[in-house]
């Protein structure tokens, strides 16, 4: 393969360029176990991630400081009331989740909700809030976010 990719770049190129989009249309298409096409793959825990516990308190303070940084933040993409129907989030696709769900693709835990927050999700238009929000930040929007739905794991 070295001395084919060598005596002929261009086509190599296009060989491989093919062999990969071959692969992503197939992983577009692919379905779950569940009959479920598309988002699927993206779909994951995050067990060490899971274990953690918010260390700030779930007081109306926190809730308070949460919903003042979700709607500076979050509600353009997950909407004023955490439904996922922001204006910003009508254009991504994966849609942003409805936060007041019980269940969520990345995990329903707090720990799972920080990692995501923190991280970003790959593959979302989920983009990373590390360099955004300090910590404690981050656990009092999950504070706010978790007195708007249904209860969720610690």
């Amino acid at each position: 393969m070295r001395h084919y990719a060598r005596a002929f770049p261009i086509a190599h190129a296009i060989v491989t360029a093919a062999a990969v989009a071959a692969l992503r249309a197939r992983d577009r298409t692919r379905t779950s176990p569940a009959g479920n096409t598309s988002e699927w793959r993206r779909a994951h825990r995050h067990p060490e991630a899971a274990k953690m516990t918010n260390p700030v308190r779930p007081d109306a303070t926190s809730i308070a400081a949460g919903k003042s940084l979700y709607d500076k933040h979050c509600a353009g993409c997950h909407g004023d009331s955490g439904r996922g129907d922001g204006a910003m989030g009508a254009e991504l696709n994966p849609k942003p989740p409805d936060l007041t769900d019980a269940e969520w693709k990345h995990g329903s835990s707090r720990g799972e909700l920080f990692r995501v927050i923190r991280d970003g999700a790959r593959g979302t238009g989920m983009k990373p809030f590390a360099r955004k929000l300090t910590a404690h930040q981050i656990w009092d929007v999950i504070t706010y976010v978790h007195s708007i739905g249904p209860a969720k794991p610690h």
